[in-house]
């Protein structure tokens, strides 16, 4: 007897950094699954898709275990890995359908850790640099709640919040709008100019940072002056609620939060979905959703995990169908329902790009750049007036006057990915010009 495995499910890593062309213009705004799959085939074609050079998947043990005892192999492709499965073949009618070999319980999660490979591996990935909580990224299938977009694995983009700080790059929905905080210099914080409506849809954001270990730091605001205060972490249910207070006789910028110690009944909580609060004198409160785990899902220094239940709310997200059989299947005709595909989507991190001169040159430009560059400042470096994402590729800009493109102007991309900022927390990746000649002149 022939084993057979199928696929069970495949997880893609689809990231703005490596998905731009020349134009800036990239893979999430294509309207049509043929022209994002022809777009994606091109960067592959010419070895432009490189992100699992920069980021690995690994198996949390438990998780490899499992995989052994159902027969499960994980495969890594080109944009993230699949999970092939060993099946039986069972017909439904003239369909050819696939069951696993070994039934899988429910309630089983098979949870993979993104772990990155080198020390920039995070430097082009939009992501606040300043946060309360030192959480990584937590993607999951389930969508008991029914928020998620399939075939994205995010939570979605929450809507704008005047009172928060945002940072550079941030996501928030604006009116109607998915739109990315510019910090543009000289503009109030809360002016509507500094939001930029993004393309695309389902990205990777804040929201997503949701995974921590029952102990860790929380860091304050440094607008905050908190000298004492409590923190309450409830879970969703209601049936756990850990609180620990916190004194000082100076004021706060770091506390360290510790619950991982057993309850009452000699218990430890369990890993789920809780609610931190956080209360301080001087008027300082907060409150964050996290997903809180004692066991191996939080590792320090990896980006995140993925959680895949084989228990989800059903529809597009289920790996299997209600009648436990593979997704995938065949048709007598010979058409063939593929497998459930999900997408994490993450955005390059935007910086002003700043163009300096070595050794006491002057930088040289069309008066046409001047569309695209702020004026020289006291060490005689220019500026883009807007940030830009980091982008494998170099960039050509559209130069206008009058609403008018004349033509395009290749300017120079960041390439060590370093980023430098301000007093306003201005985002900058800085370009040392070795000859004025790079930059093309204007006609």
């Amino acid at each position: 007897m022939s084993v057979i495995y199928k696929i069970l499910f495949e997880v893609q890593l689809l990231h703005e950094y490596y998905l731009q062309n020349s134009k800036g213009i990239s893979f999430f705004e294509q309207t049509t699954d043929q022209q994002r799959a022809d777009f994606l085939m091109e960067k592959l074609r010419q070895d432009q898709y490189r992100l699992l050079r920069d980021w690995d998947i690994q198996p949390l043990p438990a998780t490899a275990v499992l995989m052994k005892n159902y027969h499960l192999r994980l495969l890594p492709t080109a944009t993230g890995f699949k999970g092939a499965i060993e099946v039986k073949k069972v017909m439904q009618g003239t369909t050819l359908a696939y069951t696993p070999f070994v039934q899988i319980p429910p309630d089983t999660a098979f949870r993979f850790a993104i772990v990155p490979r080198n020390a920039g591996a995070l430097a082009f990935t939009s992501m606040r640099m300043r946060r309360a909580l030192p959480a990584q990224y937590y993607f999951s299938n389930d969508n008991t709640d029914n928020i998620k977009t399939f075939p994205s694995l995010s939570v979605p983009v929450p809507v704008n919040d005047n009172t928060r700080q945002y940072e550079q790059g941030e996501l928030a929905k604006v009116g109607a709008d998915v739109s990315e905080y510019l910090n543009k210099p000289g503009t109030p914080a809360n002016d509507p100019s500094q939001w930029r409506k993004i393309k695309g849809n389902g990205f990777v954001h804040e929201g997503d940072r949701l995974l921590l270990p029952f102990s860790f730091q929380y860091f304050f605001p440094p607008t905050a002056s908190v000298t004492a205060g409590a923190a309450v972490l409830e879970s969703i249910s209601g049936n756990t609620s850990l609180q620990q207070s916190f004194t000082s006789t100076s004021i706060l910028s770091q506390v360290k939060l510790d619950f991982s110690g057993p309850l009452p009944d000699k218990t430890l909580p369990d890993d789920g979905w809780y609610n931190l609060k956080v209360t301080g004198d001087n008027n300082f409160t907060a409150q964050h959703l996290v997903y809180v785990s004692r066991s191996e899902m939080y590792r320090a220094g990896n980006i995140g995990v993925v959680d895949l239940r084989v228990n989800t709310a059903g529809g597009d997200f289920a790996m299997l169908d209600a009648d436990g059989t593979l997704k995938t299947k065949l048709q007598q005709n010979g058409t063939k329902i593929p497998h459930t595909i999900y997408e994490l989507r993450f955005r390059s991190r935007n910086s002003y790009w700043r163009y300096s001169p070595q050794h006491g040159q002057t930088l040289v430009f069309s008066n046409h750049a001047n569309t695209l560059l702020s004026v020289a400042d006291g060490n005689g470096a220019r500026t883009t007036k807007e940030p830009w994402p980091f982008s494998f590729n170099n960039r050509l800009f559209p130069v206008t006057e009058n609403n008018i493109t004349n033509y395009e102007q290749l300017l120079p991309n960041p390439r060590g990915l370093s980023i430098t900022s301000d007093a306003d927390q201005r985002l900058y990746a800085d370009v040392v010009v070795l000859l004025s000649k790079i930059f093309p002149q204007g006609p």
